[in-house]
């Protein structure tokens, strides 16, 4: 019910359900960004008030058919820490050897979730999604690579994540 109650008030802009918002979820978004930047503290509060303002321009992308709050908030937390850890790396203001072993066994884990999720879709159509999706090849490039038009790559991909939704929800319902 108090999470219900803290939704409706960050959704109606409420200061006073985003301060009890802080106060309730703060610890678990602080805890998944601790397990990504290890290293900084600095970056770690930078990135703690990322989320926190994510969560307040973003609240209406929640539903929670796909997960509960608690869960949803710490994900928001975890990809901005990822994405500010990509850009620490970038800038090379990290010693790349502190993040690599994480870096390895999020890949890993990654690749393995990748394919098994691909693995509904043809060859084809398997090797479009993971230069476009993984490698970040273009919708030009790949047009061109696989000599395709734009409009036919697009559909092919819309067609693609329809089958990879629809499998998704069929294993949910098992």
């Amino acid at each position: 019910m108090r999470e219900e109650k803290i939704i409706k008030g960050i959704k109606k802009r409420n200061e006073k359900a985003l301060k009890i918002f802080i106060d309730t979820y703060g610890p678990v978004m602080k805890a998944s960004i601790y397990k990504v930047l290890t290293f900084n503290e600095n970056i770690r509060m930078e990135v703690l008030n990322d989320s926190v303002l994510a969560v307040w321009d973003n609240i209406d992308s929640f539903d929670p058919k796909r997960s509960s709050f608690k869960n949803w908030c710490a994900g928001v937390a975890r990809y901005k820490a990822i994405d500010a850890l990509r850009k620490e790396i970038r800038h090379k203001s990290v010693d790349f050897d502190e993040v690599e072993n994480y870096i390895e066994d999020e890949a890993e884990i990654y690749l393995d979730e990748t394919d098994e999720i691909l693995k509904v879709l043809d060859e084809k159509d398997r090797e479009i999604f993971r230069k476009l999706f993984i490698e970040g090849y273009s919708y030009d490039d790949l047009a061109k690579i696989y000599n395709l038009s734009k409009p036919a790559l697009y559909n092919r991909v819309a067609r693609g994540k329809k089958k990879i939704r629809k499998e998704i929800r069929d294993e949910r319902c098992l």
